[in-house]
């Protein structure tokens, strides 16, 4: 484990993610955010035997992204993942997307991720083994991340 942020994805934006306004479109920094989530997920050890060994699985059950500058075609990219918090079923995810050429933060995304019982299909308790990683992340991550950018929300015009 690391005290810095882990690179959890490097990649480039590609044709394909290039909305009318010639920059990355807004559903694929979530797509790579995606990525990113099942890297950390791979490295704490909820790999591919996990969930028919232990009958167990993450669901997101929400996000933040947070839009901070444009990324234009084949502009190199790379996710820092901080873990903020863990507990026996919940697991919080700070993305930083980055531009690799200059280390400017394009974009932020905050997850929450619970761990489901697959037969039952309801909140339970992740494998001591993978809940001893994410904690291990989070001891060595916090301070990492200034709570003003934890736990926003949106505050947009008024309904009248």
């Amino acid at each position: 484990m690391t005290d810095t942020p882990w690179t959890s994805w490097t990649g480039a934006v590609i044709e394909d993610w290039i909305g009318y306004n010639q920059h990355m479109s807004e559903g694929y920094y979530g797509l790579v955010f995606g990525f990113s989530t099942d890297e950390y997920l791979l490295r704490i050890g909820f790999d591919d035997a996990y969930s028919p060994s232990t009958n167990g699985a993450f669901y997101t059950a929400e996000t933040h992204i947070s839009f901070l500058n444009e990324l234009a075609l084949g502009t190199g990219l790379l996710v820092r993942t901080n873990v903020v918090g863990v507990d026996e079923i919940r697991l919080q995810l700070f993305h930083e997307l980055v531009r690799g050429r200059d280390d400017v933060v394009a974009a932020t995304q905050e997850s929450l991720l619970l761990h489901v019982g697959t037969t039952v299909d309801q909140v339970g308790p992740m494998t001591a083994t993978v809940l001893g990683a994410a904690k291990q992340d989070a001891t060595a991550h916090a301070g990492l991340i200034a709570p003003t950018q934890i736990g926003k929300a949106i505050h947009g015009p008024s309904a009248s």
